[in-house]
């Protein structure tokens, strides 16, 4: 459809990739059609999804309802997905993938990324998916986030993310992906993915808002030509994942900062905190299942931040991040090591899972 405003990047893989996704994780059963459809039909062509999220197949529903009625077409369309930790091991990266191709109802993912450096939860005996379960169970039961005997997350030292991009390359040679990056990496990680790449690193997904402003990493994804993108742009800390309190004692959404900004200009936090990222180039994956606010979130292109108003939110980089899943920091590829308080003792799993669906 014409008449929407989405500026896009140009990936290193030479695919477009539009700056703004509709995310797709923590969105519940039975709203997240609805809200992939409410997206597509205002203008979003970039949907962020993944197979531990547990409602693939609600999105690849939406987006055949979408394509069927004219609305879109699949070439109009980026959709990216993210290959789980229990399928790291080369053996098991292709199966992985043929489920969410299945559950999105496509024959091609337009980005694919490992969603994690580390191989917990997992056990490396063989390959699980969402048909398996998205949610911590016995690991005799073979789901996506098996637990050991003791209650902690199984972890599988035997798999390196170095061997797990090999066969990601895999895909992409076959046509299965377009571009393939990385998520939840830290510098030295994406580094050494960088180094040793054939295909080059198109996309790196973290978590980056106005708490967390990633300056250092997203300065060596220019230098890289890896497309920076954040999710969790406004902040979430709304989940059992939060196990933090922030610096300031709320979250961005309700920050002061954050607030006059938005008085200023006359638009909502939200749309301040986007934009605010658009305009130091960087991609946003913004989640909501309401069709008000998804629409509200795409409401940013035809406007600006002005200077000062973006020089005000360096006042508040207190480096806080929402999403450090302290439970898999026994794997030697944890990202976070040095995020973790002192004397760290490892937590027993949870009983819900990254999507916050309960077991």
């Amino acid at each position: 459809m014409s008449g929407f405003i989405n500026p896009t990047v140009t990936l290193a893989s030479g695919h477009t990739m539009p700056m703004v996704a509709l995310g797709t994780w923590k969105a519940p059963p039975g709203v997240t059609g609805a809200a992939v459809e409410a997206a597509i039909k205002a203008g979003y062509r970039n949907i962020d999804a993944a197979n531990d999220y547990n409602n693939e197949p609600e999105v690849g529903a939406a987006i055949a309802k979408c394509i069927a009625e004219g609305v879109v077409t699949r070439d109009e369309l980026f959709v990216q997905a993210k290959l789980w930790n229990t399928n790291h091991r080369p053996e098991h990266v292709a199966a992985d993938l043929a489920q969410s191709l299945e559950d999105l109802r496509l024959d091609y993912l337009d980005s694919y990324v490992i969603h994690w450096p580390q191989a917990a939860p997992a056990t490396g005996r063989a390959p699980a998916t969402r048909l398996d379960g998205a949610y911590p169970a016995p690991e005799a039961e073979g789901s996506m986030f098996p637990v050991d005997g003791d209650g902690y997350f199984c972890s599988d030292g035997g798999s390196h993310y170095a061997e797990t991009w090999r066969a990601m390359e895999a895909l992409v040679d076959d046509g299965r992906c377009r571009s393939i990056g990385l998520s939840n990496f830290n510098r030295a990680q994406v580094a050494e993915v960088v180094a040793m790449a054939r295909v080059p690193v198109s996309v790196l997904q973290c978590e980056c808002h106005p708490y967390l402003q990633q300056k250092d990493l997203i300065d060596f994804c220019a230098t890289a030509k890896i497309a920076f993108q954040a999710f969790s742009p406004l902040g979430s800390g709304d989940t059992h994942l939060g196990v933090t309190a922030s610096p300031s004692g709320t979250i961005p959404l309700r920050d002061p900062t954050v607030l006059a900004v938005a008085a200023r200009t006359g638009k909502d936090a939200g749309q301040v905190m986007l934009r605010w990222n658009l305009q130091r180039g960087v991609c946003v994956v913004a989640k909501s299942v309401r069709p008000a606010r998804i629409a509200s979130n795409f409401a940013i292109f035809d406007w600006a931040l002005a200077p000062e108003d973006v020089a005000a939110f360096g006042a508040i980089n207190y480096g806080w991040r929402h999403l450090q899943w302290r439970e898999v920091s026994m794997h030697p590829d944890y990202p976070f090591p040095d995020e973790l308080p002192h004397k760290y003792a490892l937590e027993k799993a949870p009983l819900a899972s990254s999507s916050g669906t309960a077991a």
